[in-house]
């Protein structure tokens, strides 16, 4: 995410945050994960349009929910040229099964024509499981594909309100151990955002975080990034495989934990498969009760 659209992107959030939890009172008794689309994505204000935009209610009690844009933005090299960007003028693509445990859609870019990607994702219990495809019918290389699934929490009650304590309550992998994103250093201790790199993966894009002073050197084991609630013993997990990066951002505020997808040629396809866990495992025991697959 550019800076010059941070400010941009907060100002949406707190617009749409009242439309989101209207609707979301119509989920409120839930003893699963669930899906909804909210009706105020599909506004004509560029601004507001959240064309890949989800809800995903947890089995909590009046838990709120997350906000996923799936993808954010999805771009290949050199440039950031744009596959998908969550204001493409297309109404919401989500189509959610009666019971609401089930979301897909499947699309052609509307930038790239010949480029087709989907969305898959089904929810039991405590978890939703994803499975984003990507298909190349066009003549062109699509080079080191950039994906970026932003899972904002804003919605999430009982967690790190924006430009808080976000950090403390971040945390990844790093060695086969848990470390909290504030307990790890950067240029600048005042950057809105941190990202880390995933060991394996050669495609780097970390510039944005590398120029405000907000990446983090050390490798991450995987992209398996976990967000603790404020006050309580909630924890919410997201991870995409293979990986790629850790990205969290106390301004929106909103965690990322973007799969690697590396080069498309014309007439290849590649799928990557991600998950979000909403638990009340102790922190100490998630690696053992939800391990790196």
């Amino acid at each position: 995410m550019k800076r010059e659209s941070i400010l941009l992107v907060v100002l949406v959030f707190l617009i749409l945050s009242c439309n989101n939890s209207k609707s979301f009172h119509k989920l409120q008794k839930v003893d699963s994960v669930k899906f909804y689309v909210d009706p105020a994505v599909n506004s004509d204000d560029p601004e507001i349009r959240m064309a890949y935009g989800l809800n995903i209610v947890p089995p909590w009690p009046d838990g709120g929910s997350i906000f996923v844009n799936l993808p954010e933005h999805l771009e290949y090299m050199p440039g950031t040229k744009g596959i998908a960007r969550h204001h493409d003028k297309r109404k919401n693509v989500w189509q959610i099964s009666a019971d609401s445990t089930e979301a897909n859609y499947a699309v052609e870019s509307t930038t790239e024509p010949g480029v087709f990607f989907s969305v898959k994702s089904k929810s039991t219990d405590q978890r939703a499981r994803f499975e984003m495809s990507i298909t190349n019918r066009s003549e062109k290389m699509l080079n080191s594909l950039r994906p970026m699934f932003c899972f904002q929490y804003n919605l999430l009650k009982g967690f790190p309100e924006k430009n808080t304590d976000n950090f403390m309550h971040t945390f990844i992998i790093i060695n086969g151990k848990l470390v909290s994103v504030a307990d790890l250093g950067v240029k600048n201790p005042g950057a809105i955002a941190r990202m880390a790199q995933v060991s394996g993966c050669p495609d780097e894009h970390n510039w944005w975080a590398e120029k405000m002073g907000g990446f983090i050197e050390q490798r991450i084991d995987a992209a398996y990034t976990i967000l603790t609630a404020a006050h309580d013993d909630r924890t919410v997990i997201v991870h995409w495989s293979p990986g790629k990066n850790l990205l969290s951002n106390s301004a929106i505020p909103c965690i990322h934990a973007d799969p690697c997808m590396g080069d498309l040629a014309p007439g290849e396809s590649r799928t990557v498969y991600g998950e979000i866990i909403f638990t009340r495992v102790p922190l100490k025991q998630i690696l053992n009760e939800f391990p790196i697959k």
